[in-house]
C-alpha cells in the first residue's frame, strides 16, 4: 500500500509542505519526501531500505562508485556518507539510506558494475581494476579469499537486486529530464513597449 501524508515545517519561514510517499517496489521499500516551498523550488529525497541479502551489493556498489573516476568532491563526500550507513548496517535486517534522484542514477549504474567486477574478480584469482573492491569482496564473503571463483555464485543476488531497483531509477531519470525542462523553460515576463514619438 502507499501511503501519502502531509505535514508542515513551523522551523521554516516559508510556506512549506512534506509530502511522503512510501511502499513497496519489486521488493525494494521506498519512500520520497518532497519539500516544496511557495517560491517553487522543489527538492526530492527518496529513503531506500534494502533487505539483508542485499545491503552487501549496495555497499559494494558505494565501494564501486568511489574507486570510479569523474566525481565532485561533493559526490565522494555523499558517497562516503551512504557507504558509512550500509556498512553500519550490514549485520541487521535492513538497512534505510536518503538519496537524491542523482545519486539513485549512481547507485543503480553502480549494480552494473559491481556485476563486472564480481566476474573479474573470480576469473583473476580475487583481483579488480577498481580501488578496494577486491578487498571489500574479500572482507564481506571470507570464503572468497580461498575460493576466488565462489564471486560468479554471488553476481545472481546484485542482478536482482538492480531488477528491483529499475522503477526506482527510471523514474528519477524521469525527475531529473522534468527538472532541466523547467529550469530551461523561459520565464514569461512583462513587455515594455515605447509609446512612439510623434
Amino acid at each position: 500500500d502507499i501511503r501519502t501524508s502531509y505535514e508542515r515545517n513551523p522551523i521554516l519561514d516559508r510556506s512549506c509542505c512534506f509530502v511522503e510517499v512510501s511502499g513497496i517496489k519489486k521488493g525494494l521499500s521506498t519512500k520520497i519526501l518532497r519539500q516544496q516551498f511557495s517560491t517553487d523550488i522543489i527538492i526530492f529525497m527518496v529513503q531506500l531500505s534494502f533487505k539483508a541479502e542485499d545491503i552487501k551489493f549496495a555497499y559494494l556498489a558505494t565501494i564501486y562508485n568511489l574507486g570510479s573516476p569523474g566525481n565532485t568532491q561533493e559526490e565522494v563526500a555523499r558517497i562516503r556518507e551512504i557507504r558509512d550507513v550500509l556498512k553500519n548496517d550490514i549485520s541487521k535486517a535492513t538497512s534505510t539510506i536518503s538519496v537524491s534522484n542523482s545519486e539513485i542514477i549512481k547507485l543503480g549504474a553502480a549494480l552494473n558494475g559491481v556485476i563486472n567486477e564480481l566476474k573479474q574478480f573470480a576469473i583473476s584469482n580475487g583481483r579488480s581494476m577498481v580501488p578496494e573492491f577486491g578487498n571489500a569482496v574479500q572482507a564481506l564473503f571470507p570464503e572468497t579469499k580461498l575460493e576466488p571463483g565462489i564471486a560468479l555464485d554471488l553476481i545472481e543476488s546484485p542482478v536482482k537486486l538492480k531488477q528491483q531497483m529499475s522503477v526506482t531509477v527510471s523514474e528519477a531519470l524521469q525527475a531529473m529530464e522534468d527538472a532541466q525542462e523547467t529550469v530551461q523553460k523561459p520565464k514569461s515576463g512583462w513587455k515594455f513597449w515605447k509609446k512612439p514619438s510623434t
